[in-house]
Order: C-alpha cells, then sequence, then structure tokens
C-alpha cells in the first residue's frame, strides 16, 4: 500500500486541476493556497480560481492570498507540519522561508530547460517546436531552475492549438508528480546553456502579421489559441480566429483567395475554426454561408 502524504497544494490556474484531483484520491491534501478571487467574465463578477472552487466544493481548506510569503500565510503553512508542497501554476514565487526544509516540487509544463517562464506551451507552438512536455522540478530562486526529478514528452499534433497542448499535458502530468512523490525519481541539474524564455504574454502580442510567411501566420493562430486570440475583420465582422493551416495559395496578404484560403506574404492560410463576435466557434464553410464572402475581398487586422 502507498505510503499517504500530508501535502499542501499552491495553485491558481486550470492546469494543476487534474493533479489536484488525482493527489486527493492518493494523498491527504490538508490545504489548497491559491490566488484570491478576481472580477471575470463580461460582467466582471468576482469569481474564484478554478482551484479554488474545486478545492472549497470537496471541502478542502482553501487559503486565498495574493503574497504567500507574508509572515501570516508562513505561520498557516508551518502549522498543517505537511510532508510535501505541490506547486503547479501557482504565479507566485515561494520564499525559502515559505518552503522551509520541506520536499516542495513544481510541475511545469515543458521540456526544462526548455521554456521557463509563464507562457511554455504557447512558445513551444509559436516557434514549430516538434514535442513539448511535462517536467517536475525543485523549487529554486531562480525561475523554473530547479533541478528536474522527472520529465514526461509529447509531440505536438500538426493542427494542435495550445488550448489543447494546455489540456493534454494537464493529464500527463498527474502520474508524474505522483510517481515523484512515491520516490520515484532522479535529481538532474538543468543544462543552463540550453535554457530558452517563454515571458508572460498579452493580447498585443497576438497581433497578426499578415507579411509574414504562411507557417508563421498559422502557428500563431494556434499559439494564441484560444487566449488572447488573433482577430481579423472578415466581411466587415471581427472575427476570433482559433485554427488554421498552412497553405500555397498567392495574392496580396488579406486577399480572400478563390479556395477560401487567405493570402499572407508568402502562401496562404485556411481558417479550419473562427468565432464572429457574438457568435459560438464555427468553421469556415459555416461561417460563409448566408455572408457575403466573396474571392478577392480584404481582410483586416485590428490594431
Amino acid at each position: 500500500m502507498e505510503h499517504r502524504m500530508r501535502l499542501l497544494f499552491l495553485g491558481s490556474g486550470e492546469f494543476g486541476l487534474p493533479t489536484l484531483q488525482k493527489l486527493v484520491g492518493s494523498h491527504d491534501v490538508c490545504a489548497v493556497i491559491s490566488a484570491t478571487d478576481r472580477p471575470a467574465g463580461r460582467n466582471q463578477k468576482v469569481t474564484p480560481t478554478s482551484i479554488s472552487a474545486w478545492a472549497s466544493q470537496n471541502e478542502i481548506e482553501v487559503l486565498p492570498t495574493e503574497n504567500v510569503n507574508s509572515l501570516e500565510m508562513i505561520g498557516k503553512i508551518d502549522s498543517f507540519e505537511v510532508d510535501a508542497m505541490v506547486v503547479i501554476a501557482f504565479g507566485q514565487k515561494l520564499s525559502d522561508e515559505v518552503i522551509g526544509n520541506r520536499f516542495a516540487i513544481n510541475l511545469h509544463a515543458s521540456l526544462l530547460p526548455r521554456w521557463r517562464g509563464a507562457s511554455p506551451i504557447n512558445a513551444a507552438i509559436l516557434q514549430g517546436d516538434k514535442e513539448s512536455g511535462v517536467s517536475v522540478i525543485t523549487l529554486a530562486q531562480q525561475m523554473d531552475g530547479g533541478s528536474v526529478l522527472a520529465q514526461q514528452a509529447t509531440p505536438i499534433g500538426q493542427i494542435e492549438t495550445a488550448g489543447e497542448l494546455h489540456d493534454r499535458l494537464s493529464m500527463l502530468g498527474t502520474d508524474l508528480v505522483l510517481d515523484v512523490l512515491a520516490g520515484e525519481n532522479t535529481s538532474i541539474d538543468q543544462d543552463e546553456t540550453l535554457v530558452t524564455y517563454a515571458p508572460k504574454i498579452s493580447r498585443a502580442d497576438a497581433i497578426l502579421d499578415l507579411q509574414q510567411d504562411a507557417e508563421v501566420v498559422a502557428r500563431t493562430i494556434r499559439g494564441f489559441s484560444p487566449w488572447p486570440g488573433c482577430h481579423l475583420q472578415i466581411a466587415n465582422i471581427d472575427c476570433k480566429l482559433l485554427n488554421a493551416v498552412a497553405s500555397d495559395g498567392s495574392g496580396n496578404p488579406g486577399e480572400i483567395l478563390e479556395d477560401g484560403s487567405i493570402a499572407v506574404g508568402r502562401g496562404s492560410v485556411i481558417i479550419t475554426q473562427l468565432q464572429p463576435a457574438g457568435s459560438k466557434p464555427m468553421s469556415w464553410k459555416d461561417f460563409c454561408n448566408g455572408r457575403s464572402v466573396n474571392s478577392g475581398d480584404q481582410c483586416g487586422v485590428q490594431p
């Protein structure tokens, strides 16, 4: 029978939810520390993180905080007397005082040392990486710089979006974390000469450059889908582009070609899924039905 550990889980993003759910089934999760409730959605209703919401529904104590390193939080953390801390998509750096002498691990959505930072999944797709994966590392004061305890790689699908890869990696990481907690790990220092960084992304990063070649434009659309999302004005409608593939059509950048693809700097892109303002996601064919979309029309990028 596996040894049940007393754990503290620290996470705010949805990426950690599958692992939290699995940990609760095999260990004693004493409490969850997450970001404080924030306004979300169109109505800006104050909403807990998905981690906080699930923990509350399952009667796990939730400690929302904007500063995990405060003396008050350090005192609370010490009072739980846990065997280990699991940190996933938490968004706050933990001080040495918080970690103490506890076994503390982090699940990161890349094959470290490639793509340290806030947006490793987006970066992998944007740069055309053939594979991605997850790493379980020790916590270090250098961002994502801890020793690698375990890794699992997976190929990136040719038309996979950042959102789809996010969901796959979040599931891939669950067993890896459980294996490390069970003692199945080796400690390997990261090669600092191979480090790449994936900084935090914003809406401005997703503004399309239609002068680029088709492969880059298609990767940009997939790499920022579903958030923050690349937009084009098509038939005078603001459309969020959800998926696209490169093609070899030719025309003026932004021009809709006879095959329905959109010309870019070199080649063209086929929009396979998009979401017009005020509508649900749909295929290009469904979008064109009933709308005045003609070859030769020009699509525009919204600044």
